[in-house]
């Protein structure tokens, strides 16, 4: 039942994807660079082949693709590969970018390595690390060695499933898919349902009762590329993304108890077992005398003993606004006014504009000139969302901080984080982030384990001390609401409730698209079954102010 129609969509963004990062490679901007993985992933969850996008003349349509990107993929379906991608693969080794993908490990690294010592692939580099090569060149040391083994244990760690912000969008649009070509009821199942981080495959139920019939049809559907197996309860097909998912096909009688079933997880179901026939989800759990819980608190332990909390979790309508974002002043893709014009399309009365502070150089952060230009700008913005100027201040590896305290207060908000040093001991991760959370100039600690979910791991921080110390200050904690961070994570969210700490839900958006993300964010809080009054972009603005300035933000000129 395959199709052979040319190269797939995921072959596509693949290449797509290598050439931005040969790009970075060769010193290109940052703004180019993103441009390409952009475009990657509108094509890599196109809902049906690129080759017959390109015969509509529709390529200009796939969103991130203009003029010069449509041109590059009309030569890749002629010929398998572009100019401007043989060019750079001429000039650089390919494996350079296994190189890149290791944690902690940069662009200019990576090319000092190849330029003075001709490494250009892991296995290279890590006999270098592993012989003491690294630590006894000038310029690279124990501390490139230390990070080159950590990245390659990470890398050797990874699951090599898809995160939660590429599964659930893919997810999305394959049931979409499926709804306008069939009949019956479709609903997203699986992990992808329950906003886990990660994510093995796609799972869908479809409700039929022409099973043949209804195969038939998803067979000949645009957005897939093959059906891989048919097993008794449904089928296996592989998405034009590369990606694979189980179709569950069940009759109507049967709909609520085969979702309960393919959602998951295991140890949820078996609370609930044997589940009984039942049409719809709710049925399910009324037999059971419970209330209709939903998927994201479905992990198998307290949300039946909780249950009755589940009415008073935040919700998306519950926010108000958000403290965490960032323009071009650093390294955002679009200004405070498209910033604060999206803000206002999603029903904000509040912003907080936080750029990077100049501690973080890859991030064009801010000096304390160029922050007082920015706060003029941020002030002339006008529209119905109340702007807060602030910045994203780095902690640096002493535990100091970018700017003075003087500068601090005059802000309107304080965003601290640490992006460097995560490798440091747990005593010296203590002291830099016990230090911020008694600054009282600080406001929230943003991403506070430091992880990126399958590349980098969380720092090795007491989280009992860390959440006493900021509960005492009221120093707000950070849900990170970006796909690839979900920091803190639900289970550390749901402790630092417990010791009384105040919590915030950002997107610590870089572009408009970036406010979308808050559903992530939102799902972790209701994991950690946080309420409202304690996620302080939830307040009103005027309880928001009184909490700033409380706290002597905003003191300053």
């Amino acid at each position: 039942m395959e199709r052979a129609a040319g190269p797939s969509n995921a072959d596509a963004a693949n290449l797509l994807e290598r050439y931005g990062a040969l790009l970075e490679l060769s010193g290109e901007s940052p703004f180019r660079v993103r441009a390409y993985h952009r475009a990657a992933e509108s094509v890599r969850h196109l809902d049906a082949p690129l080759a017959d996008v390109a015969r509509s003349g529709a390529l200009r349509e796939i969103p991130g693709v203009g003029e010069g990107i449509a041109a590059i993929l009309q030569e890749y379906l002629q010929r398998g590969t572009f100019s401007g991608y043989d060019d750079l693969t001429a000039r650089f080794p390919h494996s350079l970018l296994d190189i890149l993908a290791l944690p902690g490990v940069g662009v200019k690294t990576v090319m000092k390595l190849y330029n003075e010592l001709g490494i250009a692939t892991l296995p290279e580099l890590e006999a270098a690390a592993v012989s003491g090569a690294l630590r006894a060149t000038k310029g690279f040391g124990a501390k490139l060695e230390a990070t080159v083994l950590s990245g390659l244990e990470t890398l050797a760690g990874r699951s090599g499933r898809m995160p939660i912000g590429e599964a659930l969008p893919l997810g999305r649009s394959l049931a979409a898919a499926l709804r306008q070509a069939l009949p019956g009821r479709v609903a997203l199942a699986g992990s992808a349902r329950r906003f886990t981080e990660t994510v093995g495959d796609i799972d869908i139920v479809v409700e039929t009762t022409d099973p043949d019939a209804t195969v038939a049809r998803i067979a000949a559907m645009p957005i897939v590329g093959a059906v891989v197996d048919r097993f008794e309860s449904g089928l296996r097909v592989r998405l034009q993304s590369g990606i694979e998912a189980d179709i569950f096909l069940t009759p109507p009688q049967r709909f609520g108890a085969t979702l309960v079933r393919a959602t998951g997880p295991a140890a949820h179901v078996q609370r609930l077992a044997p589940l009984p026939e039942a049409a719809d989800e709710a049925a399910v759990y009324a037999a059971r005398g419970l209330p209709w819980i939903p998927p994201e608190l479905r992990l198998g332990g307290e949300e039946f003993d909780r249950y009755p909390e589940i009415p008073s979790l935040v919700v998306m309508d519950d926010i108000r606004g958000e403290l965490h974002c960032h323009s071009t002043w650093s390294d955002g893709a679009a200004s405070i006014a498209d910033m604060a014009a999206a803000a206002a399309l999603r029903g904000y009365a509040f912003l907080g504009i936080t750029d990077h502070s100049h501690g973080l150089g890859i991030a064009s952060g801010l000096d304390v000139a160029r922050l007082r230009a920015q706060r003029a700008e941020i002030a002339a913005v006008s529209g119905p969302v109340d702007l807060l100027a602030g910045s994203e201040v780095e902690v640096r590896r002493d535990g100091s901080l970018d700017f003075d305290d003087a500068t601090l207060a005059a802000l309107d908000v304080v965003v601290a984080s640490l992006h460097v040093g995560l490798r440091q001991p747990r005593e010296q991760l203590m002291d830099r982030l016990l230090g911020v959370l008694r600054n009282p100039n600080v406001d929230i600690i943003a991403h506070p384990s430091g992880r990126l979910i399958e590349r980098r791991p969380p720092g090795d921080f007491d989280w009992p001390t860390a959440f006493a110390v900021a509960a005492e200050t009221g120093t707000a904690l950070e849900i990170n609401a970006d796909p690839m961070r979900l920091d803190l994570k639900h289970d550390l969210a749901a402790a630092a409730l417990r010791a009384g700490c105040t919590l915030t839900i950002n997107c610590d958006a870089h572009h408009p698209d970036g406010f979308t993300n808050m559903e992530y964010g939102i799902a972790v809080a209701r994991q950690a079954w946080a309420r409202p009054e304690h996620i302080i972009n939830t307040w009103s603005p005027e309880r928001l102010h009184a909490w700033l300035t409380e706290r002597g933000s905003g003191a300053g000129p």
